[in-house]
């Protein structure tokens, strides 16, 4: 039995395949609704903390809400899928949408998502998932071919690791594009 190591160029297009979106902004209201419904996207699944709240906020701001209101009004099906632990952070935002939340989510990992899908009987091929996290939001799409998009994070304060996160995120994206 022979022991095979990928080379340089595989790892480095697995790391494209599971590591860039397919479309990144500066805020969510940047993203182009028609050409997600172009796409045949017909839902959003959309991350909390720092891409529609910051981890100050409480509550949604009036543009967050008056660009979900569009996604809505454009026939979009939002979802909130988020890491949050706080049940009742979730839920509050979920109810200020009129949509359904899910706290604790464990992404990169599919499960919950998965168990979005099944509940709610989606069909991940026709569905978005928008995140200011590429170790989080984007991995998580990308793993199973849900169309990925990143944002910016709302506030840029961050903790020292939170703020290496993000700079590892952003230097591997364009070093891999």
């Amino acid at each position: 039995m022979t022991t095979r190591f990928l080379s340089l160029k595989e790892i480095t297009l697995i790391m494209q395949e599971l590591l860039i979106p397919k479309e990144a902004y500066e805020a969510v209201w940047d993203i182009n609704l028609e050409f997600l419904k172009e796409q045949q996207i017909t839902t959003l699944i959309l991350d909390l903390d720092n891409t529609l709240l910051s981890n100050k906020q409480r509550n949604l701001s009036i543009q967050h809400l008056n660009w979900l209101q569009k996604c809505k009004d454009n026939g979009f099906q939002i979802y909130l899928l988020s890491n949050n632990r706080s049940k009742k952070r979730v839920s509050r935002a979920a109810s200020q949408i009129e949509c359904n939340g899910f706290y604790l989510a464990m992404k990169p990992f599919t499960f919950s998502i998965k168990h979005l899908a099944d509940t709610y009987n989606l069909n991940l091929k026709q569905c978005a998932i928008i995140g200011d996290q590429v170790f989080k939001d984007v991995i998580l799409g990308n793993w199973l071919n849900v169309y990925s998009i990143l944002v910016e994070p709302i506030d840029k304060t961050m903790s020292i690791f939170t703020r290496a996160q993000y700079t590892l995120e952003r230097y591997l994206t364009k070093k891999l594009k």
